[in-house]
């Protein structure tokens, strides 16, 4: 097990003051965990219930005139996306962007939980655990994870929205291309955790190794 470092578990005021900044992580986290669930789990049935479904779509298009209808001038400019409320979407396309929308739901509190619950084992008295490091291990794993499915399923789910936006016939040329932009943030997000979490299991399987190193020594001496 490995023990907690002086900067938290001491009594000075620098202690304190990095307790207080962890319990306030804690609890930002925990309750952005909850609020992701909630409020998620909200928007979806809604979106199932009302039969309109909010999206982002990719879009090429030019600003329009008005865009600098003042002083200054826009010498070159487009939009790349817009958000839009669609209904009389086909029962594929509200299943899989609905499918898409809670895998992205579970795996961005599975962030928030292995965050809170890192703070937590922080700012709790004694050492960290090895579920500890297994549990940001896991929720980055679930994040990375997570987020591929999530990013393709939404990929597809805006395909099928653009598909049936367009003219019958008009292909990859209608108003809404048939593509869509990956954000890798939440990738990213999933990789660091899990590489935190390896190196939390990496520490305590070292100082388990040099514990039992010293007490070998010890018992020869």
């Amino acid at each position: 097990m490995m023990k907690r470092t002086e900067q938290l578990s001491g009594p000075g005021w620098s202690a304190r003051t990095a307790r207080t900044l962890v319990w306030l992580i804690f609890a930002a986290s925990a309750l952005a965990g909850v609020a992701i669930l909630v409020f998620g789990t909200l928007s979806t049935i809604g979106a199932l219930v009302s039969g309109r479904l909010a999206m982002t779509l990719t879009v090429a298009g030019q600003l329009p005139d008005e865009a600098d209808a003042g002083t200054a001038r826009i010498v070159l400019g487009s939009y790349e996306s817009a958000t839009v409320v669609l209904e009389n979407l086909s029962g594929g396309a509200v299943a899989v962007a609905s499918i898409a929308a809670v895998v992205g739901m579970l795996t961005q509190a599975a962030v928030a939980g292995a965050i809170a619950l890192l703070a937590w084992r922080l700012v709790r008295p004694g050492t960290f655990t090895r579920s500890l490091s297994l549990g940001v291990a896991l929720a980055g794993g679930v994040m990375l994870i997570g987020g591929i499915i999530s990013v393709g399923l939404f990929a597809f789910a805006s395909w099928m929205a653009a598909g049936e936006l367009n003219a019958p016939g008009s292909g990859l040329e209608g108003f809404w291309p048939i593509m869509v932009s990956v954000d890798p943030g939440s990738l990213g997000i999933g990789f660091v955790l899990l590489l935190v979490g390896l190196a939390f299991e990496a520490g305590e399987k070292l100082q388990e190794d040099n514990a039992r190193l010293n007490h070998e020594t010890e018992g020869l001496v």
